[in-house]
């Protein structure tokens, strides 16, 4: 009862973290924010459950079982696959039929550790296998669908070379072929043994007679069971068997009616098979029969029913009639002296769980431990995943560095939940070592937990630890096949340790880990940081191998880095040409390519090779080279040599409207703004009208030099060619307006236009206001409504509008903010700083109130005095 109460009391702190932890567990990235039970209860439990779990601890034969289960699954240093046999030799292993099923038990979830173990065994001098360790490893093939290999063995010649001594060869071929199903070649060599005058004991009649039920060969079911009988081997085991065939039959009531006529006399027998009664009805959905059977035996006081009952909760839980916890305790309350298996309350855990469903999954554990119930390795994992679901990491934590001395052998799902509960803690140290611990013990914990701890490593600056991982992780097989999220590679190199992240990237392609479409663009862009071309070129060249596209801009940089380098060697620029011009069927296009990275790259006399390679090789310079190479010499301010290459293109009669676009853009950026006016009449004269890009740099360009009347003659000239102004000119004129009152008097001359086109009026009195020779009619803050009639608004239309309204009246400056942000425009940075500039207008104004205003104070009291 003390043991009851100091459970129970922490029941409450518990269930209060139920409704909290519902909606953060909806995934593991969440378990950080979940409301934690107040420490010492934490304390309390995690005393209480270690305690619990020492109930089931044989020390040392589970030590030493655990120590088995580690050589059986740790790799060979040297290769060799036997080197086990020498390990386990070495720990002088008294060898006994028990401590084999025991081992067996254990390892028989990892079938190749148990059949390892099984054939070391088998060559131990002390040792031989039993008839018993013989059905085991049968059990457990049959198990894991192995039954092609049961049969390989029992047909081999010397399968059993080595056993002999311990099981006659006819038993053996019995029993082996009986678990794998083959009932017809199981009677051929029980027909062969009474032709010889030997016979089955009866754990191998017992063997046959299932194996003839489960196949369903009900007529000779009845005459092994005859032979049973004769010989005396009637037992409960044999009811059992009888049971299930009436089931299989579809015969419930004669079932039935077979127990409760063994009830008087043969109680065990009755308890035998009266699980297998409640399971076929269950099946059914006869649930309410089960029960009243279940009840009505119960009466009787000698049978055994921890088998029924256990199957009985079983299938209320996969029925989904035990909803909630309350429930179950109902249907297992008055149950006092009945054991039910400790599997069944696993299930119901393991249900709890997936559902989050904490405060249930708690009072299930303390019903356990007041129960007596002992725990095995599912209740010990279900409670570390149930501490890791709350939040209580420090619990979890202990309780998996006490696993030694509880004999706890957590489970991949366990390690993989205590992983992301300690990522999600930002103990990724912690984390990194349970991870390796999992893999010290041969568990792989799947892509999604190695890629959560990788990037959570990465996320906390802990990028050569995940380095480490991946490398660990690669030496001993472990890496997992699918790490399309993982941050390793984009961390490294975003950290300038590129030569790591391609190092990772090979022990990927080795473990058969594909690199990914980011990967390779992290890889790139980290190698072009380094200004590593040649290592760029081949890593662009290998993700094509792999099926991948690169975008336009990342070839780009690509060429630019490698023209870039400061070797001068142009072998892997040629290669990198070379091999796009055999993959793209648009040669011209490629050769475009490479002039433009050229260009960036600051190596016009390079893009001139590329260029000139396209007539050499029997193509046709596009418009497109035409330009690239004219934007080459412009960028890189060789202005003569764009000047002789524009009049060769002349002469040749190839010169475009988009080449003169070009040519006057880029003499505007070199400040050549008389070349470029130069090219505009001439572009005039020709014919051809200059694109909106030409005037709007032009205007630009001259009012930066004051020359406005010019600036104002190429508005004029745009607006008559039936354009409305665009937001740049406007914004360019308004601004230059506000800093010179030569823009406004340059205009004022154009009194022609001002009649003909009411916008241009318009205009002309904006630019009159923005330099403060024209008076505003209205509110300055209202002005956006009548530039809007002048040309479209933008955000640096209204920070001018702005600035200006600060400098007229600044408390109006939040009122526009707030029209603006209405209007659908963003503020931006300089919206800010304008603001900030009211601000301190206002303050200072203020300041001045009260400043005077403490002076006429001062001065009404010395007029009183």
């Amino acid at each position: 009862m003390l043991l009851r109460r100091r459970i129970l009391s922490l029941s409450a702190s518990l269930r209060s973290c139920n409704h909290s932890t519902r909606d953060a567990l909806s995934s593991p990235s969440n378990f950080s924010s979940l409301t934690k039970p107040p420490i010492a209860a934490g304390d309390i439990l995690i005393r209480e459950v270690k305690d619990w779990f020492k109930l089931d601890a044989p020390p040392q034969s589970h030590d030493l079982i655990n120590r088995i289960c580690d050589i059986l699954k740790s790799p060979s240093s040297d290769g060799d696959d036997r080197a086990f046999y020498h390990h386990l030799t070495s720990l002088r292993l008294r060898l006994t039929e028990k401590f084999v099923l025991d081992v067996l038990n254990h390892t028989r979830y990892d079938l190749h550790s148990c059949l390892k173990f099984f054939d070391w065994a088998a060559h131990q001098p002390s040792f031989h296998h039993t008839r018993a360790t013989f059905h085991a490893i049968f059990k457990i093939l049959r198990g894991a669908n192995h039954f092609r290999l049961i049969v390989e063995f029992l047909d081999g010649s010397d399968g059993f070379e080595g056993y002999r001594h311990s099981l006659r060869l006819c038993d053996a071929l019995v029993i082996g072929y009986a678990v794998a199903g083959r009932t017809d070649v199981a009677l051929q060599h029980f027909g062969h043994m009474r032709f010889r005058g030997l016979d089955l004991d009866t754990f191998g009649y017992h063997v046959l007679l299932n194996a003839l039920v489960e196949e369903k060969c009900f007529d000779t079911v009845d005459v092994i069971h005859e032979q049973i009988s004769a010989r005396g081997f009637v037992c409960a085991v044999t009811h059992s068997i009888l049971v299930k065939k009436l089931c299989k039959q579809g015969e419930l009531d004669e079932a039935e009616a077979y127990l409760r006529a063994l009830l008087p006399d043969d109680p065990d027998g009755c308890g035998a098979g009266l699980g297998i009664l409640i399971d076929s009805l269950c099946s059914q959905e006869k649930f309410q029969k089960a029960t009243k059977l279940l009840d009505d035996i119960k009466v009787v006081g000698t049978v055994p029913m921890d088998r029924a009952y256990s199957i009985w909760i079983k299938s209320l839980i996969g029925a989904g009639l035990l909803d909630n916890i309350e429930g179950f305790l109902q249907q297992i309350s008055p149950l006092e002296g009945c054991e039910i298996e400790v599997v069944r309350y696993n299930s119901l855990i393991s249900k709890l769980l997936k559902e989050n469903n904490l405060g249930s999954v708690y009072d299930i554990l303390t019903e356990m431990m007041v129960r007596g119930v002992l725990p095995n390795k599912k209740t010990m994992n279900a409670a570390l995943c149930f501490f890791c679901k709350a939040g209580l990491v420090d619990e979890a934590l202990e309780l998996y560095r006490s696993r030694s001395e509880i004999g706890f052998a957590p489970t991949s799902m366990s390690y993989s939940y205590l992983v992301r509960t300690l990522c999600g803690d930002r103990r990724v140290e912690q984390a990194y070592d349970v991870f390796k611990g999992a893999m010290d013990r041969g568990h792989f914990l799947g892509g999604k937990t190695f890629c959560i701890l990788a990037n959570a490593l990465c996320w906390n600056g802990k990028a050569d630890m995940a380095k480490e991982l991946v490398i660990v992780a690669s030496e001993r097989d472990a890496l997992p096949k699918f790490l399309g999220g993982c941050k390793v590679i984009p961390a490294l190199c975003d950290a300038g340790k590129v030569d790591d992240a391609i190092l990772i990237n090979e022990l990927f392609n080795r473990s058969g880990v594909a690199t990914t479409f980011g990967m390779f663009v992290s890889l790139i862009y980290g190698t072009i940081r380094l200004m590593r071309g040649d290592k760029a070129a081949k890593l662009i060249v290998r993700m094509q191998e792999k099926g991948y596209t690169p975008t336009y801009s990342l070839y780009r940089n690509v060429i630019r880095c490698v023209c870039a380098m400061e070797s001068g060697d142009r072998s892997c620029f040629t290669t990198l040409l070379n091999y796009q011009l055999s993959r793209w069927e648009h040669k011209v296009g490629t050769y475009n390519l490479f002039i433009e990275g050229a260009g960036f790259a600051g190596n016009p006399k390079l893009a001139r090779l590329v260029y000139d390679l396209i007539g050499r090789n029997g193509f046709t310079p596009t418009l497109d080279s035409n330009i690239l190479m004219l934007q080459c010499y412009l960028k890189n301010e060789r202005i003569a040599d764009a000047l002789h290459f524009f009049y060769e293109l002349r002469e040749k009669g190839e010169v475009k409207k988009r080449l003169y676009h070009v040519m006057i853009v880029g003499l505007c950026r070199g400040n050549r703004l008389d070349d470029a006016m130069h090219f505009l009449e001439e572009m005039k004269g020709e014919g051809r009208h200059p694109s909106i890009e030409c005037y709007e740099v032009l205007v630009q360009k001259l009012c930066n030099r004051e020359r406005y009347e010019e600036a104002v003659g190429l508005v004029n000239e745009f607006r008559k060619s039936g354009r409305r102004i665009t937001s740049f000119i406007g914004n360019v004129l308004l601004y230059n307006a506000i800093k010179s009152k030569g823009v406004y008097e340059a205009w004022t001359r154009m009194r022609d236009v001002e009649e003909k086109i009411p916008e241009m009026k318009a205009l002309g009195e904006l630019i009159g206001v923005f330099s403060g020779r024209v008076e505003m009619e209205g509110e300055l803050k209202r002005l956006d409504e009548v530039i809007e009639k002048c040309y479209p608004l933008d955000m640096y239309t209204y920070n001018m509008l702005l600035k200006r309204v600060v400098m007229n009246r600044a408390e109006d400056a939040f009122e526009l903010v707030e029209r603006i942000a209405r209007r659908g425009y963003k503020p931006n940075e300089r919206t800010e700083r304008i603001l900030d500039r009211a601000r301190r207008i206002l303050g200072n104004l203020n300041s001045r109130a009260n400043l005077v205003r403490s002076g006429w104070d001062s001065r009404q009291g010395q007029l009183e005095y």
